[in-house]
């Protein structure tokens, strides 16, 4: 089935709909652009995905056991999992290494990390792999005296062996930024395998070939529509095919300062961490429209959905735009944000919250909206899915769709209704 229509119909909005060919699409590219670095996706973007894009990354981190549980259960290799995560307790990586029989890799972030993963890796009979995060000057992972201090205990652990340093330190970063990040840590991977030789003689030689880099660039996604940055509104098709263009120019970018700090030479194995990159342009999301009215001369649309269910970063409370397609009842394209200026209404589009705050967009310039149309919001595929207050108001969670590269479109969520959860109907979900 490939007709939005007759989804949308057999469906019923609101529901977010993921593509796995356009996430094909995504990764072939950053492997394309990148052959020489690791691919690993951090499916807290999207968790929904991670059955589906464990065969084309190296691996998945993962921050918590309910998403390792999420990848063991969509038969994800345990040996393409990362564990992350600033909350290890003995319960969770013992259940973890019950699930996995000891393979992956595991992060360190704090000197208990190490007294769990060393204890229960020799509980367990296994020997684990562990990269050691440095602080980027916040509560994730360690500085640098506390991380060569780890690498040492690490280096003379009977159960535990270091793979190297994972560095990640936020989303949507300039290429300044980036550039920066990876010069400063090809300026320390010396430093550090200098200091841990002479700390650890027996293991000088194998130092250079043992230690890599998980690194998180975090490059950006533009989710909001600007004529002025797009060539103008009359040649775009659509939010996702800006996009693309946009992530083609900033791999080659990233591509050129690899070559530029020259980290390839300093760390033999390089992976690099996407989430929000990988994942937004996978993803969309369907409303319909609850209520139209006029108030003192503003237009409000009432969406079925609202902000606990679509989010993007950097909106500003709404000021900014996102890429809107606009559908008719009889599934023809009405218009969207990115049509010609001529016959369009601005529009505020509030959601179904009883919160002024549920504010999409401030001013949205539309065609004409009828209470039957449904609004296509692209680029919603990373966190929306999961990072919106889901449970305030007792709204139910939409359904969510996939369709798969052979076109068909399968629900793999049904509508949840979130009522039961709220007053402990449900005592065990």
């Amino acid at each position: 089935m490939t007709d939005i229509h007759e989804i949308i119909k057999k469906f019923k909005t609101p529901f977010y709909l993921y593509d796995t060919s356009v996430l094909r699409e995504r990764t072939e590219l950053m492997k394309q652009k990148l052959p020489h670095i690791g691919l690993c996706f951090a499916m807290k973007a999207a968790p929904v995905l991670a059955g589906y894009i464990a065969g084309m990354v190296d691996r998945l981190e993962v921050c918590s056991p309910g998403e390792y549980e999420i990848c063991i259960r969509n038969d994800v290799p345990p040996e393409k999992l990362l564990v992350s995560g600033v909350n290890k307790t003995y319960d969770s990586i013992r259940r973890i290494l019950k699930l996995g029989n000891g393979q992956g890799i595991y992060t360190i972030e704090s000197p208990e990390h190490f007294e769990i993963l060393n204890k229960c890796a020799c509980e367990a009979g296994v020997k684990l792999r562990c990269y050691i995060r440095l602080s980027s000057g916040n509560q994730f992972g360690v500085d640098a005296k506390t991380l060569e201090m780890l690498a040492v205990k690490v280096l003379k652990s009977e159960w535990l062996e270091l793979a190297g340093i994972h560095f990640f330190s936020g989303t949507q970063k300039t290429l300044k930024r980036i550039e920066a990040e990876l010069t400063a840590l090809g300026e320390y991977g010396p430093e550090l395998m200098r200091k841990l030789s002479e700390a650890s003689p027996g293991n000088a030689e194998n130092l250079q070939e043992q230690i890599g880099l998980e690194f998180g660039p975090g490059l950006g996604v533009d989710y909001f529509f600007d004529p002025g940055k797009t060539g103008g509104a009359e040649n775009i098709t659509s939010g996702r095919s800006v996009e693309k263009n946009k992530a083609a120019d900033a791999l080659d970018s990233l591509r050129e300062i690899v070559e530029k700090t020259g980290i390839r030479k300093i760390f033999k194995h390089i992976t690099f961490e996407h989430g929000r990159f990988i994942a937004a342009s996978t993803g969309r999301y369907f409303t319909g429209i609850a209520d139209i009215k006029t108030t003192d001369g503003v237009n409000y649309v009432i969406l079925e959905g609202g902000i606990h269910q679509l989010t993007y970063y950097g909106s500003m409370a709404g000021m900014k735009v996102p890429y809107i397609t606009v559908i008719s009842p009889d599934g023809t394209i009405k218009g969207s944000t990115m049509s010609a200026a001529e016959d369009r209404e601005d529009y505020v589009l509030a959601g179904s919250l009883c919160s002024i705050n549920d504010i999409i967009v401030r001013k949205a310039a539309l065609p004409a909206l009828s209470k039957d149309d449904i609004l296509m919001f692209d680029l919603a595929g990373a966190y929306a899915l999961t990072e919106g207050i889901g449970l305030f108001l007792s709204r139910d969670l939409p359904a969510v769709l996939i369709r798969n590269e052979d076109g068909n479109v399968r629900l793999i969520r049904d509508h949840i209704e979130t009522h039961p959860i709220n007053d402990g109907s449900i005592i065990k979900i």
